[in-house]
């Protein structure tokens, strides 16, 4: 796919990962038709701590929240709203391993991206900071090493091609003003993460749905979540993208594990995410990740595009 104008990428998952490249296929792997991506997504588990590590941190989190999420399922949307909004108030950062799967309605194609999720807010200024690190890309049967990683920072996107060594980064909003990311109709990432209730309801219809079947298989087995379904209302700009939007949430974290995204054209887009790690305290490597950095311009190509 091709790069997508500045509009289209403030609203779209497809600004972020919808693009495909090509390279060197260092694997295959035979997957189902158009509606059929792999049944068990594969994550690869805690990489940047130790297993003992990450096993401690995950109990010392479950213990920081007992008591303070709802383990029962919302009985209506509006609860489950509160219930988010309320939740994000102490959210510092967030890690996650991510599978992405973009189906392209009128080609008939797939693609589907693996790798990782880093989220921070700055506590200093209370900026926040949002990666997208893919390390492979499956096209419909070939699947290749593809290190391509989306980061947003301080008012700016940036695409990081390792492979072809292109570094592109773009101010998407004026000095003095923050963005966020993840806000609904705002960032490039359809993801309400702390969103306002009301906020919602004006822009979206919402209701509780149950945990997809056998329609989405990236998605099936969700256990012990909520999901809610965002339409967008007539009028909105989200109306001129989207048919809906499908989020589901761990009871737990509060926090997404899956999302799934029909556009007006049909497009659909689906997110399954792993290994969620609520607040854990950042290494080093995870917030180099977070740098949008000009790389060294004897080694790479560099496109910077302020804004106007």
């Amino acid at each position: 796919m091709l790069m997508m104008n500045l509009a289209s990428m403030m609203l779209s998952w497809s600004v972020l990962i919808g693009l495909a490249g090509s390279g060197p296929s260092e694997e295959s792997r035979v997957l189902p038709g158009p509606v059929s991506p792999p049944a068990e997504p594969q994550f690869s588990g805690p990489s940047e701590a130790g297993p003992a590590e990450r096993a401690e941190q995950a109990d010392t989190e479950d213990a920081n929240r007992d008591g303070e999420g709802n383990a029962e399922g919302a009985e209506t949307a509006e609860e489950l709203l509160e219930r988010l909004e309320e939740a994000a108030g102490d959210l510092h950062t967030f890690t996650a391993e991510i599978i992405y799967e973009n189906w392209d309605d009128f080609l008939e194609r797939r693609e589907i991206r693996q790798g990782e999720i880093i989220y921070q807010i700055d506590p200093d200024t209370d900026a926040k900071n949002f990666a997208i690190l893919f390390e492979s890309l499956t096209i419909n049967q070939r699947r290749q090493t593809r290190l391509r990683h989306y980061v947003f920072r301080d008012r700016w996107l940036a695409e990081i091609d390792h492979e072809a060594k292109q570094f592109i980064k773009r101010e998407l909003v004026p000095p003095g003003r923050q963005l966020d990311p993840l806000k609904l109709g705002e960032g490039p990432v359809p993801l309400p993460i702390g969103q306002p209730k009301d906020e919602v309801l004006k822009r979206f219809e919402v209701s509780l749905i149950d945990p997809p079947g056998d329609e989405l298989p990236l998605l099936r087995g969700l256990e012990n979540v909520d999901g809610l379904r965002l339409v967008p209302r007539e009028g909105t700009p989200e109306a001129k993208e989207y048919r809906r939007i499908e989020l589901y949430y761990d009871r737990k974290t509060n926090l997404p594990v899956g999302i799934n995204v029909i556009e007006i054209n049909d497009d659909r887009k689906t997110v399954r995410l792993g290994n969620l790690q609520r607040n854990p305290e950042l290494t080093d490597t995870q917030t180099a990740k977070l740098s949008i950095d000009e790389p060294d311009p004897r080694d790479w190509s560099i496109d910077i595009r302020p804004l106007g």
